[in-house]
Parts: C-alpha cells; sequence; structure tokens
C-alpha cells in the first residue's frame, strides 16, 4: 500500500470535514484513520449490549455498500450518521472507506440519541452520556450527505492510483500508525483494540513478536519522544506538554518523563534547549 498518500487524504479530509474517517483493508481491518475521538461512542461501547449492536450496523452497511458496489449512507442504532464506500480492484472489493460523521441538526435529535442509548442499556451513565452527545458534531441534513457523496471521489482516487494493491501493513505496523496518529491522546490498549478490531490478545502477541517490546512500553517511548521535541520549544509551559502528549495530569507526566530521561522535565530543557533536533526516523 501507499501509506502516506493514504494517510495524507485522510488527513486532508479530516481537517476539511471535522469527521471521523478511516480506511479498511481487505480483510476489514482499520488500515488508517482520522478520530476525533467520539466520546458518545466510547461510552456506549462499554455496554457489551451497545457494542454488539454497533459492530452489527457496521456490519450491515459494509454488506450494503459491497452487494451495491456504491455508496452507502445510513444511521447507526443510536442516530449518528455514518457512510461506507467500496474500494475496488477489477471489480473486486479490495477495502472501504468508511466516516462518522455526526448527528442530524434538527431539534430533538441529540435527546433522541440519548433515550435509544438508555433503551439499549439502562445501566449507563445518564450524565456522562449527555455530556457526550452535546460534544458530538452536528450538521445540516444536507451537509452530512455532501461530505458523504466526496467519498466515491476518494475511492476512485484511490482505486486510479494503485494505492491499496502492494499489499497489508503487519499487526504491529497497524499500531504503530494508531500510535502515530493519537500520540496526543491518551491511549490504551482497549482503545486500540476497538479502534483496530483486533482483541487485545492478538495485538499484544504480534506486537511483541514483531519489534521485541510491548505496545504499552512503545506508546510511552514515542511520548517521552514528543515530550523532548516540545519541550525545545521555549514558548510552551510544561503542562501544555504534558496535555498535548495525552497526559491526565501534569504529576503524571513529570514522573513519568523523569523515569524515561532521568532529568525533571525543567532540568531536561534547561540541559537541551540548544543542542540541535534529532528526526525520530522510527
Amino acid at each position: 500500500m501507499n501509506t502516506s498518500k493514504i494517510e495524507e487524504i485522510l488527513q486532508n479530509f479530516y481537517e476539511i470535514s471535522g469527521m471521523d474517517i478511516a480506511i479498511l483493508n481487505s480483510k476489514n481491518k482499520i488500515f488508517s484513520r482520522r478520530y476525533s475521538g467520539a466520546l458518545f461512542c466510547t461510552c456506549i461501547h462499554k455496554s457489551e449490549k451497545c457494542l454488539e449492536l454497533c459492530l452489527e450496523s457496521d456490519k450491515c452497511g459494509m454488506e450494503k455498500a459491497r452487494e451495491s458496489g456504491g455508496l452507502a449512507i445510513y444511521r447507526c442504532p443510536f442516530g449518528i450518521y455514518e457512510a461506507i464506500m467500496p474500494i475496488k480492484k477489477n471489480d473486486d472489493v479490495i477495502g472501504y472507506i468508511f466516516l462518522g460523521m455526526g448527528i442530524e441538526d434538527n431539534e430533538g435529535a441529540k435527546q433522541e440519541v440519548l433515550k435509544r442509548a438508555l433503551d439499549v442499556s439502562p445501566s449507563l451513565d445518564k450524565k456522562i452520556l449527555e455530556k457526550s452527545i452535546l460534544s458530538t458534531p452536528s450538521y445540516p441534513k444536507e451537509k452530512l450527505e455532501a461530505f458523504a457523496y466526496l467519498l466515491p471521489m476518494i475511492a476512485e482516487y484511490i482505486e486510479a492510483n494503485n494505492l491499496m494493491v502492494d499489499g497489508d501493513m503487519t499487526i504491529g505496523q497497524l499500531v504503530k500508525s494508531y500510535v502515530k496518529h493519537n500520540i496526543s491522546r491518551k491511549i490504551t490498549l482497549s482503545d486500540i483494540s476497538w479502534n483496530l478490531h483486533y482483541s487485545t490478545v492478538t495485538l499484544t502477541e504480534h506486537f511483541k513478536k514483531e519489534f521485541g517490546i510491548t505496545i504499552m512500553e512503545y506508546v510511552m517511548k514515542k511520548k517521552m519522544q514528543r515530550a523532548g521535541q516540545l519541550l525545545l520549544n521555549d514558548d510552551m509551559s510544561i503542562r501544555e506538554v504534558s496535555e498535548l502528549c495525552g497526559f491526565p495530569s501534569i504529576e503524571y507526566f513529570s514522573r513519568s518523563f523523569k523515569k524515561h530521561y532521568g532529568l525533571s522535565p525543567y532540568a531536561w530543557r534547561s540541559e537541551n534547549m540548544h543542542k540541535p533536533k534529532i528526526k525520530d526516523k522510527n
């Protein structure tokens, strides 16, 4: 696959739309994704019933797109608009573009999403759900459809330039790609598992076998590398660096940083401020 070009396409679309977009490979595993970190999806997926409904909805949308050979626009069981477009090679489906769009902007739409979620799983925390729904983007239906109708053009570009016919990424490479594009967020093994559609056991075993370290050791290594780069900017506070590296608190960041580098962020900045930057090759 032409990894860099596909990631460039997704990044450009994400910056324009603000919508979650992903490319799935021939095995229906997420190859690359730009994800805004939808709190609502994270909340409801804590319920097994809700998660099962979401996975079944995605499966049905994928089957519909495969059978029609074209764009499928639908709403998930909770009312979030989504779209799937197949990517083909010689009439064979070799992947999909998946778009998570948001809620239609009309009166009562967000309350309906809340009601559906609580009807399926009454044990979910209502206050947290309400907060997550309020943070979910909403658009007029015409805008939702307009962005969805861009997917066939993206698929056509990928097909015409043979961007998905050079072989699939390994599971370990998929994990690295996810970490790279979500380094500014808190990353857990469960997050990676849900986004890549592999079990935590499968991810852990493959990554350790391929790279010789655990996934979370790799995540911390990359976060520390990013922190070191950001600390070379003396206009940025330690707290800002901590937040941009996805740490829940400055205290946890400082402890992790000192454990990794042997110095506090303040001391490391003073010692390294005038040294040349080293480009990360990994």
